[in-house]
């Protein structure tokens, strides 16, 4: 095979790579249009298979893009609707066949192993009799509400037209059930997870461990105009909702081998960095910084690592890279870099006047009552609500300093919280949110168009970046 100078199949994986970066920077800048959920899922692609891609890119000429078809179809295979037109339009701007590449849309996926080699399975609409199924195969009584999660979301062209909508609340409710009938009793109780892109209600569980318990299985509501769910009265409700169990042991494990050379180096960071990004999955964990700082370590790599071209060349390109990675004069990407790279043999020299990144600071009585009172959330909104049994998660959008940000407030032990309902057009804040501290517990007051929502916990944090 003669390369053409023209992108191929895998130069395109490299420029969506960058895509990639470029996309977790632009959110870092921009927070109020920052789409959690689609960055969770990027990441997850690439921890899945970037290793497959990379050895597509290094691979000699007559089989590259042979390996590269490959990778394309197992991303499309494992991709949901969203993810799968973010790269449709990847491919099509490059001027390559998006189903080609990525197969046919298919309502008969089979469930895709997880980077940590779980199975996940596929979601599957809830219907009437998906729910008589699913109260045949589970036991619920003794459960419990393992979460209940509402996140505002804002229009995205990356999306599916079907959410790509102004105003539009993505939604998940995670159960517990006590065991799954004909099942290993030995095996740990099994999640379930129904979800509503765009959720048209939610009415919360109070906060605290004896309040999420389950006393039965839930009853599902179809109608011509939605589908809900409820469970110990905690109501989700949507035109449309789909459930799955949660992820499944695969039993599988394996020791990697120790980088051999720059390029796999250099593959095992980016392996690295989509690890780090992906813990924003857990609520508490959103980091602004680490994403701005991915963007500046990640971006243009991928076409450089993917460019066809002799080994020799390619690993002293990667030793390029990799040594002005490691002279990167932007104190917060040396930082992240330096978490990251830990186990891997990259030589970063002590540099002068190292900063500390953000980080989350205690809730105390001193310092309750200024924490609200520094941003200012004029016209802002609640953008996100994680109740769990153990601890209740708040996303705040704000402006500090005359910019954009997001106030990240994790309270653990909930004592306690006033009933919540949420809609999507009742998310504008009505005036500033309280914080208040005793030596007893904390109380914060998200102050809402239907009423004040207030849950009180025995201790808390506070981020903002």
């Amino acid at each position: 095979m003669i390369w053409t100078g023209r992108t191929d199949e895998a130069a395109a994986l490299g420029s969506l790579l960058d895509r990639t970066y470029a996309e977790a920077a632009a959110a870092a800048a921009r927070p109020r249009t920052l789409d959690r959920e689609f960055l969770i899922g990027q990441f997850d692609l690439w921890a899945t298979h970037l290793l497959p891609a990379v050895s597509a890119g290094i691979a000699p000429l007559w089989s590259r893009r042979a390996a590269a078809r490959a990778v394309w179809r197992r991303l499309g295979f494992g991709a949901g609707a969203d993810h799968r037109c973010w790269m449709a339009g990847h491919l099509a701007g490059l001027g390559l066949d998006a189903e080609a590449l990525l197969g046919p849309e298919r309502d008969d996926r089979r469930p895709v192993g997880a980077p940590d080699g779980r199975v996940v399975p596929v979601r599957q609409p809830l219907t009437r009799e998906a729910a008589e199924l699913v109260r045949a195969d589970y036991d619920f009584v003794g459960g419990f509400i393992a979460s209940a999660r509402i996140e505002a979301s804002s229009p995205d062209d990356r999306r599916s037209p079907a959410r790509s909508v102004e105003g539009s609340m993505d939604a998940h409710l995670e159960l517990v059930a006590a065991t799954r009938r004909y099942a290993d009793r030995t095996a740990p109780p099994p999640v379930l997870d129904f979800h509503a892109p765009a959720a048209t209600s939610f009415v919360f569980p109070p906060a605290g461990r004896d309040a999420a318990r389950l006393t039965g299985p839930p009853a599902v509501d179809v109608t011509s105009a939605d589908v809900s769910v409820e469970a110990d009265g905690v109501r989700l409700t949507g035109p449309q909702l789909t459930w799955s169990p949660g992820p499944e042991s695969a039993a599988f494990s394996e020791v990697e081998p120790p980088p051999a050379g720059p390029v796999d180096v250099l593959s095992r960071l980016h392996l690295a960095i989509m690890g780090q990004l992906g813990l924003m999955r857990h609520a508490g964990r959103l980091r602004r910084w680490e994403l701005a700082a991915a963007g500046a370590l990640g971006g243009g790599s991928g076409a450089e690592l993917f460019r066809p071209v002799p080994a020799a060349l390619r690993d002293r390109a990667a030793a390029r890279r990799l040594r002005a990675l490691a002279a990167t004069e932007d104190p917060l990407a040396r930082a992240f870099l330096a978490h990251v790279a830990r186990g891997l043999p990259l030589d970063l020299p002590a540099a002068a006047g190292a900063v500390a990144p953000p980080a989350p600071a205690r809730i105390t009585v001193g310092s309750a009552g200024r924490l609200l009172g520094e941003p200012d959330f004029t016209g802002t909104r609640l953008r996100l609500v994680d109740v769990r049994p153990d601890r209740a998660v708040v996303h705040l959008d704000a402006r500090r300093d005359g910019r954009g940000t997001i106030v990240v407030i994790e309270l653990t032990e909930p004592l306690g919280a006033a009933p919540l309902t949420v809609t999507p057009d009742g998310l504008t804040l009505t005036r500033r949110p309280a914080l208040e501290a005793t030596a007893d517990d904390i109380a914060l007051t998200i102050p809402l168009p239907g009423g004040d929502w207030t849950v009180r916990a025995a201790a808390g944090s506070w981020y903002v970046d």
